[in-house]
This record gives structure tokens, sequence and C-alpha cells, in this order.
């Protein structure tokens, strides 16, 4: 019998192929112990491979492979050794070993630790000598004895009685040199790969790592053949000279008997006051905040509020709560706009915090959606900010708790179908342009990470058009390539706190964006009990920022801080709702794709609750399963609400039998069947993620019996209601999180109610949402709104509102010319006003290529017609920098017409701002016999015409499986869907896919998914004047 000591998971990126848990079940199904995984300079999947190994029953060792620099005295090079931790010194050693290869800066193609390194970081660590790739073994081949005689010294300084020397098979000269210095060998046989077939897929992702071709790998950049998986017959078979060898994995492993604290909290320090607890301060802090929002406080309330900070500190929760109060708090003496989002809104500790903003209690949400008692794992709290604003609040966090403690937590990237098939490509030799040819005819979406096992064809299409070599080999690597990780980036907002030095726990590496990320993602993390907070950046809450600043600055007299024009915004403003019934949300965050404007307008929403309700229905379950037509005809009264038991009726009624919200599942659970909400919780997470298993079925009877029991349900019927829910469940909202957005849309629609000018500008300076900038100029314009160019007196930096003869106008920001640089664009908003070209050049001082731009741009409108202000500069007056010893003769000149322009515009902005192109088309559009998206819309079961540009493209399967392509047609008078049949869309694809105005003939509709009016294309040609 044997143990592997030396073996790589697919988290050595793009060395190794397999998953922890398959090597974890290998080694089961081998009957081996024990396993060693030792990544190449990363433990990114130790804390994976650790759970997978005690779930199969084999005892986990942890490792790492990594590259060390021979010390002083010896020549300089690097190779590997192999690092196994002993117990928790040695794990901390590991990942502290591990941060310093990964935090070398980018430019280092070939990361290596020193000797000094390693002796900073060796307790409780095993040495193995790194086999074929490391130094001793390079060395001793070589017949440079001495050498290795000499580093193998060195590294028994670092290690007595602690290091063993690696040999794989026929490793004579090594065996000579452990006689020789009286060191244990070790049999140690690297893998890659399970199995010996997979060792194409292995040159596959090696070929990628060095960006190079398949056909010019040489031997020694990949594995070798036959690292794969042996088997203990094979392994005895392969050392038969080396028998001790053998004998000491099992030593190895008796002396590794590392537990590491998973499943435990691990939490932060925060500042008590003498004599309390955690748990005292949050209460105190909570009661506090309940007094100043509840006043006089109920006994239901404070029961729930005794109850919610009972289990947080059976828990042991109240120092997550304590800090994420200093953080948010921090944010909101800053001025910076901040929402939540997710379950935390369920609870009322967190409101009193001032952590959520909705009410738990006026809302009916549950605590235990947020927090049971069964939960394993830290609840997340996450929050959402102001873009722009949100690294202040992370360096609050680093400077608050120390940077030794503090990370950004990592994502693991992934191939997928796209991204599997181009590197594939590239890989075996196909032009940029043939890889682009077959990327394109890809939808951009895929099905998550599980892709890799989500279809046995991926590229099933693909392979009928190219059926010729070796397209038929690139689709079948392409597909082994999907699902493996390729490299860690930073997530969104996560953020990892530890009670010390993070790195005694977990390691980390630097990120190209220069920030230290975890090497573990959000499941690691929360595995080892780390604190995780999630601070993210949301540009729907940077335009509420602006529009609050513009307006505390307007009347300072009025409001105290920054942010209280957005907390003084009334839930019950008529006007708002008005524009919120109508769909009129263009701008409006999460409320203004054209899916989201139908549904509005489908229930008639007019307050904060129906947005919320809207943000539920418009999700795939509810769109999918029929469930949100059902809601509207019975919201219209076009439907009787029925219910499978009338006990059903006070949970579903005021969603009309409908379960809309996770939190209803709960309460299904807990008030009609009897289940505790801890255990109602576990039943919504395991219906959630689709899980069959015992968990499942003991809770299903549980569930109908607890019904028929507590509410009479019959057995069958109950039967049902576990379907509807189960049906539901993997696609339901959390009522918490919809309300805590529904909030931030509100404000939105408020704002672009009461303060237009300035909400647009807000939205175009934040570059929109859903939409590109041109829908948000000619929405801007349907609402009366001046628009202009950036002009060199007026405009900022970005999109910003001037009021010129009383009447606001939008000025386009000066960072949208092309090619002007920061030093010019600083310049220009120093010194000016200016009155004229040669006032403007010899004070601004821009390039000659500047100047143009801003001529063509329209940013020196008023100095005199394009033409002239161009000769100027043609004749060298950007030169002298001063004003000219006699007129330009060329003042009168006529100027430029719209059309030529708007070209300009659209060459050197990106977009027209003096227009919308579409107004030059009229006559042609006229002709057409098109009429206007608004009168298509009344025109249900017509055939006809309509001209616009597409503004947003969608691509997904009906119902019955089909290729759908849905696009927004948008003219001067509003926006209408168009949806394409596959075979129609691959006929007129040059038309409808490009971004140039056309005109669509079809048949207009009432969707079934949105129920709004759609035209169904049947053909579609370019709309030129």
């Amino acid at each position: 019998m044997a143990i592997h000591l030396h073996t790589h998971s697919y988290y050595s990126f793009l060395h190794g192929i397999t998953s922890p848990a398959e090597l974890a079940e290998a080694a089961a199904r081998a009957e081996m112990p024990a396993l060693a995984l030792t990544e190449a300079g990363t433990l990114a999947g130790a804390i994976e491979f650790y759970d997978a190994c005690r779930a199969a029953g084999v005892q986990p060792i942890l490792g790492l492979e990594l590259q060390a620099r021979a010390p002083a005295g010896l020549p300089q090079a690097a190779g590997a050794l192999v690092l196994l931790a002993m117990e928790l010194s040695g794990w901390s050693s590991l990942c502290r070993l591990s941060s310093c290869l990964q935090m070398q800066p980018a430019g280092e193609s070939f990361p290596a630790l020193t000797f000094e390194q390693l002796a900073l970081y060796r307790q409780g660590l095993i040495c193995m000598t790194g086999g074929a790739e490391g130094l001793i073994s390079r060395w001793a081949q070589a017949g440079e004895q001495g050498q290795a005689l000499r580093l193998l010294e060195h590294l028994q300084e670092l290690y007595p009685d602690r290091l063993y020397v690696e040999v794989d098979g026929n490793s004579p000269a090594e065996a000579a040199l452990a006689e020789r210095t009286r060191l244990p060998l070790v049999a140690a046989h690297p893998v890659h790969f399970l199995a010996a077939e997979q060792a194409g897929l292995q040159r596959l992702v090696t070929a990628v790592r060095l960006n190079q071709l398949l056909a010019r790998l040489s031997a020694a950049d990949c594995a070798p053949p036959d690292a794969c998986f042996l088997k203990p017959t094979e392994l005895e078979q392969r050392f038969t000279a080396y028998p001790g060898a053998l004998e000491n994995t099992f030593e190895i492993a008796a002396r590794c008997q590392l537990e590491l604290p998973v499943g435990r909290p691990q939490f932060p320090a925060v500042d008590l006051p003498q004599g309390l607890s955690a748990a005292d301060l949050l209460r105190q802090k909570a009661e506090a905040g309940a007094r100043r929002l509840y006043d006089p406080i109920t006994p239901a309330l404070q029961a729930r509020l005794d109850h919610e900070i009972q289990v947080i500190d059976d828990s042991g929760y109240p120092p997550l709560f304590l800090v994420m109060e200093e953080v948010v708090g921090y944010a909101q003496r800053r001025g910076v706009p901040i929402s939540s989002r997710g379950s935390a809104a369920s609870s009322l500790v967190a409101h009193c915090l001032g952590i959520t903003s909705p009410d738990p209690v006026r809302l009916n949400l549950y605590f235990e959606r947020f927090l049971n008692p069964a939960r394993s794992s830290p609840p997340d709290i996450d929050t959402d900010l102001c873009s722009r604003r949100r690294d202040e609040v992370i360096e609050f966090v680093y400077e608050r708790f120390g940077r030794q403690r503090v990370a950004m937590v990592c994502t693991v990237n992934r191939f997928r179908r796209r991204s599997a098939l181009r590197e594939t490509a590239k890989a075996h030799g196909l032009s940029t342009a043939q890889i682009k040819e077959l990327t394109d005819r890809l939808p951009h979406r895929y099905w998550g990470p599980g892709a890799r096992f989500s279809s046995e064809a991926p590229y099933a299409d693909l392979a009928g058009r190219y059926p010729a070599s070796p397209y038929p080999e690139i689709f079948e690597q392409a597909a082994r390539l999907i699902g493996l990780p390729r490299h860690l980036s930073i997530h969104p907002g996560g953020m990892v706190i530890a009670p010390g030095e993070l790195t005694d726990l977990a390691p980390v590496q630097l990120a190209p964006k220069g920030v230290a990320i975890t090497q573990f993602d959000l499941d690691s993390i929360a595995r080892l009990g780390l604190v995780k907070i999630d601070l993210l950046g949301i540009r729907g809450l940077t335009v509420l920022g602006d529009v609050a600043g513009v307006i505390y600055q307007r009347t300072p007299q009025v409001y105290a801080e920054p942010l209280d024009p957005l907390e003084a915004i009334p839930e019950d403003d008529p006007e708002t709702a008005g524009l919120v019934r109508a769909g009129r949300t263009i701008g409006c965050f999460q409320i203004e794709s054209p899916g989201m404007r139908a549904t509005l307008r489908e229930i008639g929403a007019a307050s904060v609750d129906d947005i919320m309700v809207a943000l539920a229905l418009y999700r795939p379950g509810p769109l999918t399963g029929g469930l949100k037509d059902a809601f509207v005809r019975r919201h219209r009264g076009q439907e009787k609400i029925e219910q499978l038991h009338p006990a059903l009726a006070p949970l579903l009624d005021d969603t009309y039998g409908v379960i809309l919200y996770q939190e209803q599942v709960l309460r299904i659970a807990h008030e009609l069947a009897g289940l505790s909400l801890a255990d109602a919780d576990l039943l919504r997470r395991a219906m959630s993620h689709f899980d069959p298993g015992e968990q499942m079925r003991t809770l299903k009877e549980r569930f109908i019996a607890g019904a028929a029991a507590r509410s009479r349900v019959p057995e069958a019927t109950g039967e049902r209601i576990w379907q509807l829910m189960a049906a539901f469940a993997g696609y339901g909202f959390p009522k918490a999180h919809a309300a805590s957005y529904a909030q931030v849309s509100w404000r939105a629609a408020w704002c672009k109610v009461h303060e237009p000018a300035v909400f647009m500008a807000a939205v175009l300076a934040n570059w929109g949402g859903y939409y590109g900038q041109r829908v948000y100029l000619t929405e801007a314009r349907r609402l009366g709104l001046a628009v202009r160019a950036p002009h060199v007196n007026h405009a900022r930096r970005e999109f910003c509102v001037v009021y010129l003869d009383g009447g606001p106008v939008l000025f386009m920001g000066l960072d949208q010319v092309r090619d002007l640089t920061r030093r010019t664009l600083e310049r220009i908003l120093r010194e000016r006003p200016f009155t004229s070209l040669a006032d403007f050049l010899a004070r601004a001082d821009p390039r000659p290529a500047e100047a143009e731009n801003l001529i063509l741009a329209g940013g020196l409108e008023g100095f005199g017609a394009i033409p002239g202000l161009l000769e100027q500069l043609k004749r060298g007056a950007w030169r002298s920098r001063q004003l000219p010893l006699f007129a330009f003769e060329g003042n009168g000149e006529e100027d430029w017409s719209l059309a030529e322009k708007m070209a300009a515009q659209q060459a050197v902005l990106g977009a027209s701002v003096i227009a919308d192109p579409l107004e030059l088309l009229g006559e042609a559009i006229a002709r057409s016999g098109a009429v206007s998206t608004l009168e298509a819309a009344g025109q249900v079961g017509q055939r006809v015409r309509v001209a616009g540009r597409g503004q947003a493209w969608q691509r997904n399967r009906a119902v019955n499986g089909q290729l759908v392509h849905r696009i927004s047609l948008e003219d001067l008078e509003g926006m209408l869907e168009v949806v394409v049949e596959d075979p129609v869309f691959k006929r007129f694809r040059a038309v409808l896919a490009a971004r140039e105005p056309f005109i669509v003939e079809g048949v207009v509709i009432l969707d079934q998914v949105q129920g709004e009016p759609t035209i169904r294309a049947e053909r579609a040609w370019r709309l030129e004047g």
C-alpha cells in the first residue's frame, strides 16, 4: 500500500484538471487511508479538498508545491519543494508562504521564495525535495552532487527531522544522496490527472497557460503522460526498488494530523465598554434604535426583538452586527448613499441598528429567512453603496480593522462555453477571424457554473456547420474544458475581516488591480467561519446621491445633511405614482427594462409596495410558470382567487393566492404544517438548491403529516401544496430584497418626476443602466430637456445641468470628447470662460487634434461657424496662441448642415447630441408607410411597419425550446418590443443586429410573457434617407 503525497487538482490553475472531490473519491475507491493536495503555489482548493476527503472517509493532508531559490553560495536557480502541514501551526506557515509567493508583482514570470522567507515560516511543516522539478533531483541527475549535498544541508537546518528526499520510480542519484545524508526517502509520484487518457486535456490547459500552440509544446512543458492517479498496486510496482519510500508515505500521513477550525465563527474584535459583552452592547443599541423608530414599543415588538437578540447571541454573531453597524454608520455620516440588499432586511435588530431600511414589522418579514438556529455559516449582511464613493468605505474598513486582517474575497473564474472554445481554437492555430466566426455563433449567456455538466454536446449547433478537421476535435476538447477554473479575480463586493492576521488562517494573493484578495472563495471563507461582508457599488445609488447633492446645495437652509433630500422623499407622492403606473421609468433603478415597465403597467403599480410586487413578479419562476399571468388576472379582477385549501387563504391572500416571495414558503411550512421557523427555512434552502436528498424526504413527510394534523389538509392536497412550493422555491425572490430595492426605485422615480433635468444628467453622468447612452439622450429630449454638446464654457468633466436664461440645459461631459487629455480638460475647467477660439487656444493650450475634436463636437459653439474655426486651425492659429492681426475673412461663412454636425458628433463623441438621427429620416419614414411605436402599440392583430433603432437585444429559448430573439425598438415617440424567431433573425441578421436605423414589418401581438403589444417580425430592411 501507498499514499499519494504530490497531487494537483484543477485549482493548480491550468496545471491540473481534476476536482478535489474527484481526487478524494479516487482515493476512497483505491482504499487509500489518506491523500495529500499540493497545488502549484496556491491553496485555493484546500478547504474544498479537506471537506471532500472527510466526506469520503479519507484523511486530508494539506500541502503546497512552491518554487524556492537556492541560498547564497549556490548557483542562482529555483526549483520545486513540497511542504505538508503537520498541524495548525503548519497550516499557518503554508498560508503565509503561499501569500508571500502570490503577492509578488505580476511582472515576475516565475515567482519563487528565498530561503530567508522559508526560514520565517517553517514551523509545523514537513518538507519533500520536489521530485524531478526540484533542484536536488536536477542537480543530482546532472552529476552536481556537491551542490545537491550543500542544498540538502541547508534544508536540514530548516526542517530537522522533517525532511524527505522524493523519488519517483527509478531515482538512483536521489537514493544515493539520501543514503549519504541519512535522510529518508519518500515515494511521491506527481499526479496531474486521474487517468492516462486525460493527458491530452492536460496538454490543452498547458497550451492555454503558456499561450502556445499545441503543436509547439515540448515534453518538458507538460506533465508526463503517466502523471495519473496510480492505484496502490501500481505504486508498489513503480517503487519496487524503494520499499522504504512507500512505507514513509504512511509515516508522513501519521505525522500530519491537521484539524482545521472549520464551522466555528471567528469574529474580529470590537470595542466594548467595560463590563459589557458584545451581546449586551448589541441589545443596548438595538433597543435604542427601536425606541427611535417605534416609540412606543409594543409587547409584540419587544418579544420579537428579544427573540432575535437571543438567536444572534446563541449563534455567536453579535460581533458581526456590531461590525456592520460601524461600517454602515460611517457611510451614513460621510453622506455616502447606501441601501441594504438580500435577506438582512428581515431582521428587526438590523433595522434598529440602522443597517437596513425596510420595516420588517410592517412588511411581515420573517427573521428566520435571514438567520435561524440551524444555520451553520454566518449570515450575509449585504450592503449597496454609491459606486463612486464605495472605495471610501472600503478604505475605512482597512483602517478600522487593520490591513493585515482585511482582504477582498476572490471569485473563481471558470471556462464557459465561449471562452473554452476561443482558447481551444487558439491552441489549435485558428486565426483571429476564424475564432471570431465561431464564437459569434454562440449566445453570450450560458447556464451557470454547472454548465460543464449541463449538456453533453455544448457545440452541437456548430458541429453541423463545421464538420471538417480540425473542428470536430476542437469542439470535443473545448467541451471538456468547460467548467475548469482558469484564474482568481476580485469578488464584486466581498470583504473578509479576521480576528488576527488573516494569513494565520487564509492565504492571499495580489489581484491585477493591486489589491490583496483571498485565495479562498465565499464558500471556503464561510467554512473557516471568517466574517465576510459585501460592500457592492451600485450606479443607481450614485445617481440618487448626485441628485440629492444638487438639491442640498440649492436649498441648504432646508436640509441639514447632503442625503436628507432622499430621506425626505414621500412615499405617497401622486405624481411619482402616476409615472410608475404609466411605466415611464427609463433611467429608474431596477424598473426600466421593457419587461419591468410592462409589469408596472399591468399591475397599475403606484406605490413602493407595488414596485416590490413587480420586482418579485418579473422573475424566471413567475414568468415561465404562468404565476405572473395568474397574479395579474386576479389583481384586475378577471379571475377568481382559488386556494388549494382554505388554510392557505390568510397566507396568500395579499398575493391573490400566488406564492410570490420566498418568505411565503416559510409561512406555509410554519403556519400550515407546524414546522419550526428554523426547519421551514431549511426546507426553503433545500428546495432552492433542488436537493432531493434524505433531508428533503424527511421534511416532506413532516410537512404533509403536519399539514394534516394542524390544518386538516388531506394528504393529496398536501402533496399538491408541496409540489407548488417546490416548483417556486428555486426561482423565488426574497421579499426583504424586493423591499430594499423598491425603496431605491421609488426614490429614483420621484427624482425623475420632480427633478428631471438633474436626474437625467446624473443618469447620463453615471453611464446609465439597462440601456446605452443614446436611449437616455432620447428620453431626455422626450422630457422636453435641452441637450447640448460639451461646451468649453459650460460643460463639466461629466454630464451636468447648467441653468441658462432661467432654464435647465444638459451638457455632455468633456470626458466624452475623443482624445481629450486630462491635462487639457483640467486647464479648460480652470481657465474658462473663453471669448473666442484664439482666447481658448492661448489659455487652454490644447494639442491641435484636441482643438479640432472640440470644434467638431460643438464645444466652441458661438465662436464662429465650424468651417471657419477649422480653417483657422489649418492656418496655424493654434501655433501663435494669440489674437490674429487681422480679422479672419471666413467669419460669415455658412455653417455646416444639421446632418454634417450630427455625423461629426457621432465620430468624436460616440453619439449625436444636437439631434436624434431619426429626425433626419422623417421623409424616408413617411415614404415607407411606417407608423410610430406608439401607434403600432394600438394596432394589435394588424400588420404594421415601424422604423427605429435597436437599443437592447436578448436571445433566449421559448417554452417549446426554440430560439427567440427580442429587440427593443426605439423611435422618437417611445419604445416597442420586437420578437424575432430564429430563422427570421438569421435571414435578416445584418439588419437587425446592426445599430443603424431599420424598418421592421410584422403583426402586432400581445406578448405571452409580458402581456404587452409586441411586433412578431417577418422581415426587416435598412432605413436610408
